[in-house]
Parts: C-alpha cells; sequence; structure tokens
C-alpha cells in the first residue's frame, strides 16, 4: 500500500513539474535545424549545431529554449534512401538535401512543443582557409581566415503566425599577420588546421580556434537581434507581473518596468485603475534607470493618474 501511495505522489509530483515547464511565466523558443548552404564537407552537423549554439546564447532565467532532441522527434526521421543513392553521396562527398518547410509547418512543429516563438535560418559562410607563399622546406609564411554568416534568420510569434524580425550574423577572424615558418617546421595554426575536424563543435578547444571565435561572434550578433524583436512589452507578461505606477510626480510617474523587462526609452503604456480597471490616463517611458525601474511622462491623465495603478503597452 505505501508503494502505491509513493508511486502515486511520484507521478503527480512529475506531472505537477510537467505542467510547470510547460505553462511557465517565461517564454519557450524553438529553433529549428538551419538551411546548411556554407558548402562546409566535414564532420560537423551544422544544420543542428548552429542553431544549438545560438540557442545556447538565447537561454536565461525567462527565455526556455527547447532542446534539439525534443525538435528532432517531432520533426521525424529522415525519408529512408537506397542503397544506391548512399553509396553514390558517399562516394561524391556530398550531402543531403534538406527539405524546405513550409511557414505552417514551421508553425505547427512549434505548435506542438509549445514555444511561444519559433526561429530558423540559413548557413550561408562556414570556411576556414589558409594563404600561403615561399618555400616551405626553407622558410615561407602562411595566414589563415575564417568567415561564418548566418542569414535569413526568421522569429515566429507562434501565437499569431506572425515575423517579427529576420535578421542575420557575419564574423571573420584572420591570423595576426603573416607567421614565417622556417625549415617546415609546423606552426600552432598549422596543426590547429590540420586538426580541426578532430574537434568537438562547440567544445571548449573548438571555441579558441579561429572558426570557434568566428561562429560565436557571428551568432552573437544575431542573438542580439533575437533578443531585440522577443523583448518588446507584451500584454499577457505585463499582465502576470502585474506592472505599476509606484509613485506619481507632476507630470511624471517611476515605473516597476525596467530593461530586464524589455523596456526601452520612447515605449508608451496605458495606464488603467486598479480598482475600475478603466483606462485613465497614457504615459511614455523617457529614462529606464535599472532592471525594474522606469520615469515616464504623463502624456494624458494627469489628475487622474495614481500609485498602483497598472499599466499595459499601448498599441
Amino acid at each position: 500500500m505505501k508503494k502505491t501511495i509513493v508511486f502515486f505522489t511520484i507521478i503527480m509530483v512529475l506531472s505537477t513539474a510537467y505542467t510547470s515547464w510547460a505553462q511557465g511565466p517565461g517564454r519557450r523558443i524553438v529553433l529549428l535545424p538551419f538551411y546548411d548552404e556554407s558548402g562546409y564537407r566535414g564532420p560537423w552537423q551544422l544544420r543542428y549545431e548552429v542553431p544549438i549554439m545560438l540557442g545556447d546564447m538565447l537561454m536565461d532565467e525567462y527565455y526556455y529554449v527547447v532542446p534539439m532532441d525534443s525538435v528532432k522527434v517531432v520533426i521525424g526521421p529522415p525519408p529512408k534512401k537506397s542503397i544506391i543513392k548512399k553509396i553514390f553521396n558517399t562516394f561524391s562527398n556530398k550531402k543531403d538535401r534538406q527539405k524546405i518547410m513550409t511557414d505552417g509547418e514551421i508553425l505547427s512543429i512549434a505548435h506542438q512543443l509549445h514555444a511561444d516563438y519559433a526561429i530558423i535560418g540559413v548557413i550561408d559562410d562556414f570556411t576556414y582557409r589558409r594563404l600561403g607563399g615561399g618555400e616551405p622546406m626553407i622558410g615561407g609564411y602562411k595566414s589563415y581566415t575564417s568567415t561564418v554568416k548566418v542569414s535569413q534568420v526568421r522569429v515566429f510569434n507562434v501565437a499569431n503566425g506572425l515575423v517579427l524580425a529576420t535578421v542575420h550574423g557575419e564574423d571573420t577572424k584572420n591570423s595576426r599577420g603573416l607567421g614565417l615558418e622556417l625549415f617546415g617546421k609546423p606552426r600552432r595554426l598549422d596543426l590547429e588546421f590540420y586538426s580541426l575536424d578532430s574537434l568537438d563543435y562547440g567544445s571548449k578547444r573548438f571555441l579558441n580556434t579561429l572558426i570557434g571565435q568566428a561562429a560565436v561572434e557571428a551568432l552573437n550578433n544575431a542573438h542580439k537581434e533575437i533578443k531585440t524583436a522577443i523583448t518588446q512589452p507584451d500584454n499577457e507578461w505585463f499582465k502576470e507581473k502585474k506592472f505599476k505606477v509606484l509613485s506619481v510626480e507632476t507630470g511624471i510617474v517611476t515605473i516597476n518596468a525596467g530593461s530586464a523587462d524589455g523596456v526601452n526609452a520612447g515605449n508608451q503604456f496605458n495606464v488603467y485603475a486598479l480598482e475600475s480597471e478603466a483606462m485613465v490616463g497614457k504615459i511614455n517611458v523617457t529614462i529606464v534607470w535599472s532592471d525594474h525601474i522606469s520615469k515616464a511622462e504623463i502624456l494624458d491623465g494627469r489628475d487622474e493618474i495614481r500609485p498602483n495603478d497598472y499599466i499595459l503597452p499601448s498599441r
């Protein structure tokens, strides 16, 4: 009997945890496999590795990124190929073409994963080049260049199907100057260049390489634009947080919303009376003081706005 009670208790706890995970106060992001148009022919599966790295950048205490393994389960396995086609692709070093998903398919996958935002993009460039000259066995020089570029990174609002933004990220890293080598002695970058395919994508050693540094910078550029697009004030989130007027001065109010809540100078909010929920005024943010404090000028309702009135973004 005790075992039965313990078993059902565990089930209830897990169920509660799942519900909290699936319907928590934060926002869920799903990154779908990117389309790899870079021409890269190494062992890394860039279509998965690149969005996983971008997802790691987006994850924080408010934004939860759905694991790529969960995304793969919903998308399903790729179609089976004949043995002849497998052999041909192996010897021709040809990678499989990815199926182009429609916006409806993207949103359907996101809905199944209970996501608020869906992101998909294109990997245009992922290269590591070496330039050299002179006689290697006597004295020569080499330089290295790495370029990573992602483009057409579309950010969907799953609730209404709209594209919030289309962003890109690009970066190029060069070895400093031209490294001189004598009598064919390999340099550090030579060893890095030839051993690159043996590294795990995203590992510490990978991140210390030129291509790793270029990947981080390129995705960080895209990450900043994505965060700007998805951290705009949201009505539902503001209601849940119950953002409100803290104090009222002559034509100025202080509110308990700041940079961490997606508030920027120039954002406008409608003000509603706490008791009647009637709209009593409108304010415009002039200064964002901190993560959760801002100052705003009163545009309408100088005589009606009171402390504890709640605010919602003006649309």
